[in-house]
């Protein structure tokens, strides 16, 4: 990932050569009316109504704890990164029931595991030839470099299907450890050794990718590192373009034609299947389905420096019913420690994740985004079928929520923790106002549901 603000030199350079802001993942955009909202590829659409999911980045680098672009960050050589930080990572204490039950519990649908980062170092036992440390002895992957015999990444799909959560992989473009490149402080974070080496890496690279979908078939494969200038052909610096990008998703839809691939196979050009802003909610829909990936503290990777820096439940609560609202499916990240467990702090997020979704999810799974053009003060709105849902941040100090009107007849209000209950209203001015309880149901978001008939919708019937 990105987090490094290091990063942002690049992504200014690339935002530049792209004439806009379009590197940081939120070009400019105008927020499309009901009329004009995307539609959704069928083979989309189970993640698009999943809406939420765990994103989990693990490595060697979790052994140092200090993030997952520490080769980058701490001016590491090879050898050293390898023999000091590489070696000695043991995910003995890794348990994938106890990831997939909490991702489980939190009420996720699908999870994406980064099987290789930018460090290169494989998280399961690839024989690609030139995938090794630089005697060009050792595979550099899990098994073979540390001794780790379980298939951790296979585990992991095991006891997520066994919970009926879709899983993904992650895979970084590139590649700081192979022979091909060396790290790069002042351009693309990555310089190619010569374009026939940048030939040969990218051959090596299918082939770890076909590893991934014969043994694994993953449902998302999620890329990264793609962080290049798009010239007309190849340079050493800005050695992965436009033609490579399409290449790629061409390559795995021929390969897998239900998979899932998300744009950075080559960011910003509306290639792959879904945009993806990261750390960042966009202040309107769309016009691609989207996902934004967030972390619980700034780190991406275990950074023990950032155990004490947890978001509040209710800030991440809140961030994921505003992308919802605009129609973004929301990965979560999750950083385990280098021997595999989960800190505290990651598992009190999920925990309250779950709690509030074990009660209000219907207001998430399955709904689109708000159908009105602009948000309620109190709040964000969610849809489907038959039901509008209003996320009320806070609660009517009157005693009375006003809930823009849609045009559709309404049946009934209730509060969606008490749906036998309903919920007095009158329809005036354009609203409907709720008379709702003194205290709210939930401290951080209260669901009020509007049961109507057919889809909510501001448009007039037919038109």
């Amino acid at each position: 990932m990105s987090s490094s603000p290091l990063s942002r030199r690049t992504l200014v350079k690339a935002a530049t050569l792209a004439g806009g802001t379009a590197a940081f993942g939120l070009p400019q955009i105008v927020r499309p009316t009901p009329a004009e909202a995307y539609s959704v590829p069928s083979k989309m659409r189970w993640w698009y109504q999943a809406r939420f999911g765990m994103f989990i980045h693990f490595g060697s680098y979790s052994h140092l704890g200090n993030g997952e672009w520490a080769i980058y960050t701490g001016g590491w050589s090879k050898d050293d990164y390898q023999t000091q930080v590489s070696a000695p990572f043991d995910p003995a204490r890794f348990d994938a029931a106890t990831l997939a039950e909490l991702a489980l519990a939190a009420g996720m649908k699908y999870l994406v595991i980064t099987a290789k980062h930018h460090e290169g170092y494989a998280m399961w036992d690839s024989d690609v030839a030139s995938f090794t440390d630089t005697t060009g002895a050792t595979p550099y992957n899990l098994r073979d470099y540390s001794g780790y015999r379980p298939d951790l990444l296979a585990d992991l799909k095991r006891e997520c299907e066994r919970r009926g959560i879709a899983f993904g992989l992650y895979y970084s473009i590139l590649d700081w450890n192979h022979s091909s490149q060396t790290v790069d402080y002042d351009a693309t974070f990555s310089t190619m050794a010569s374009l026939s080496a940048r030939t040969a890496y990218i051959a090596a690279m299918k082939e770890q990718l076909q590893e991934l979908l014969d043994r694994y078939d993953p449902a998302v494969m999620w890329f990264d590192g793609d962080w290049c200038g798009n010239p007309a052909t190849p340079a050493l610096d800005d050695w992965w373009i436009e033609s490579d990008g399409q290449d790629l998703y061409d390559w795995l839809i021929s390969r897998k034609p239900d998979l899932i691939v998300n744009e950075r196979v080559k960011r910003d050009l509306g290639l792959g299947d879904f945009r993806c802003p990261e750390e960042k909610v966009p202040p309107a829909p769309l016009d691609r389905p989207w996902e934004t990936c967030v972390t619980m503290n700034g780190a991406w990777g275990y950074d023990r420096s950032r155990e004490n820096s947890y978001r509040s439940v209710r800030d991440l609560l809140r961030e994921f019913v505003t992308v919802v609202s605009r129609d973004g499916n929301y990965l979560l990240n999750i950083g385990p420690r280098g021997d595999g467990t989960v800190t505290a702090g990651s598992v009190n997020i999920l925990s309250g994740f779950g709690a509030w979704m074990s009660t209000y999810g219907d207001s998430i799974y399955g709904t689109t985004g708000s159908p009105f053009t602009t948000e309620p003060e109190w709040g964000k709105v969610t849809a489907k079928r038959g039901k509008l849902f209003a996320h009320v941040f806070t609660w009517p100090a009157d005693g009375v929520l006003r809930i823009p009107r849609v045009r559709n007849a309404v049946r009934r209000v209730h509060l969606l923790n008490a749906p036998a209950t309903p919920l007095p209203y009158t329809v005036r001015g354009g609203a409907l106002h709720v008379t709702v309880p003194a205290t709210a149901p939930h401290a951080d978001v209260s669901v009020v549901c509007v049961d109507v008939l057919g889809t909510p919708t501001t448009a007039p019937a037919g038109g």
